[in-house]
């Protein structure tokens, strides 16, 4: 009868061990069949991210704009670098002159006299046209023929000016031109820079 009673027990103590490895297996197989999805799932994560990469390294990069040119006309008023101008008048004259001096242009030539009032909106005295580092402006005939500023001894010459900060000047710039230039109703129009300024002044 013991041995009866014995026998029965080890054979439920099999069972029982047997019955807890199967669960054990069951358990290791779940979390590989786990890991193996989440592997599947890796490359298509990893694919996504740099696409995602891909599209951001595509943007282009924008390029700073540059200041645009304005076209204004006689009498117009608009700021240039640390100037406010504005072009009162022009005439064609065979000489400009003051109490002491005189300048005459060339046989066949004329004056292109410009008349400005300006203002020195910066911190320090300033001229408004010089040889060096002054507001750069030039005449352009029928879009192709271009004439510079030429400077004089003349009183009211703006290249001689020197400006105090917030001050205002009245003055002129004087150009030499052909006579034919100035007998033409042909285009005629300033440009004017300073730094990245710039602007233009139809004067025909």
């Amino acid at each position: 009868m013991r041995k009866t009673s014995l026998g029965i027990l080890l054979l439920a103590l099999l069972l029982l061990v047997t019955a807890c490895g199967g669960v054990a297996s069951t358990s290791t197989g779940t979390q590989n069949a786990n890991n193996s999805v989440k592997d599947q799932q890796g490359p298509a994560e990893n694919v996504n991210n740099e696409q995602a990469g891909d599209a951001d390294a595509a943007e282009p990069t924008k390029e700073p704009e540059e200041p645009k040119e304005v076209a204004y006309k006689v009498g117009d008023k608009f700021n240039l670098g640390n100037w406010e101008v504005v072009l009162d008048s022009f005439e064609f004259n065979q000489k400009v002159s003051d109490e002491y001096f005189s300048s005459s242009a060339d046989e066949g030539n004329k004056f292109l006299i410009l008349n400005y009032t300006v203002t020195n909106e910066g911190t320090e005295a300033d001229n408004f046209t010089s040889m060096i580092g002054g507001v750069e402006m030039k005449a352009l005939f029928q879009d192709k023929y271009e004439y510079t500023y030429t400077i004089t001894m003349i009183d009211k010459d703006l290249s001689k000016e020197s400006i105090k900060p917030l001050s205002s000047k009245t003055g002129f710039v004087v150009m030499e031109v052909p006579d034919t230039v100035a007998k033409s109703e042909d285009g005629l129009i300033l440009k004017l820079a300073k730094d990245k300024a710039k602007a233009t002044i139809n004067l025909r």
